[in-house]
């Protein structure tokens, strides 16, 4: 609760959105009560979109992880926590699986640095071993995915980690923000991106080669989709690249 009492006391805009009561609630307020959880959500949910603030702590928590003020491991567990926890509350994250959960269960018997004492030299330098091997990627993930946050004009889908067309189809609903009833068929991609969904200006599908060598037929199908939405588009773009790796 510290990141939002932060929050609170730094966002100037707050006394013009919210009612100058719930404003001098909300100053008052112990933020160490056991019940501050449900009177923050009395408050948010009455005057704006609870997501706005999970994006905003989904950004600081990055920033954190990028700065180096969160050791990886420990850093691999909020990220699950926060997923978990804006799963339930939003339904869709603003962190992807694959940094959120992925990374956590690989270093899942990784010590954070507190517990580090608990192990002699030998042993904790062969249980940090992982660490060491995931290190970059997440870092390179964690930078990409917080680029993608503070600058939602521009994202980026690499097609090349795709495994099966539902794959494919969860991870479009997953980082353009489908909604929950999203079909995961092609009918229900083009209704998404053309009307449902706000699209980023550019929208960049890369490792495309291989996504089209391996799946010919939905290829194809995903071609004509980008064809007809760029020709009705002035101002956003999707655009294919082929192989980055």
């Amino acid at each position: 609760m510290e990141l939002f009492e932060s929050w609170v006391y730094e966002n100037k805009e707050l006394e013009n959105v919210i009612s100058e009561e719930n404003y001098i609630d909300l100053l008052a307020f112990n933020f160490k009560s056991r019940e501050i959880k449900n009177f923050i959500k009395s408050i948010i949910q009455k005057h704006f979109d609870w997501k706005e603030f999970e994006k905003y702590r989904t950004i600081e928590l990055l920033k954190n992880i990028k700065s180096g003020n969160i050791e990886i491991v420990l850093a691999s567990r909020k990220l699950r926590e926060l997923y978990l926890e804006q799963e339930e509350e939003i339904k869709r994250p603003f962190l992807t699986i694959k940094l959120a959960i992925g990374y956590e269960s690989e270093l899942d018997n990784c010590p954070i640095e507190s517990e580090y004492k608990l192990w002699n030299s030998n042993a904790l330098k062969k249980q940090l071993e992982p660490v060491e091997w995931y290190r970059k990627q997440i870092l390179e993930d964690v930078n990409q995915e917080l680029n993608e946050l503070l600058n939602p004009e521009f994202k980026v889908i690499d097609l090349g980690e795709i495994v099966n067309i539902k794959h494919l189809h969860e991870t479009f609903a997953e980082r353009l923000y489908f909604p929950e009833f999203y079909g995961n068929n092609w009918d229900a991609f083009w209704d998404s991106i053309s009307g449902i969904v706000k699209m980023p200006k550019n929208l960049t599908l890369i490792n495309w080669e291989k996504f089209e060598k391996t799946f010919k037929k939905d290829s194809k199908i995903l071609k004509e989709i980008i064809k007809d939405y760029n020709n009705q588009n002035i101002e956003n773009k999707i655009k294919t690249v082929g192989n980055t790796s």
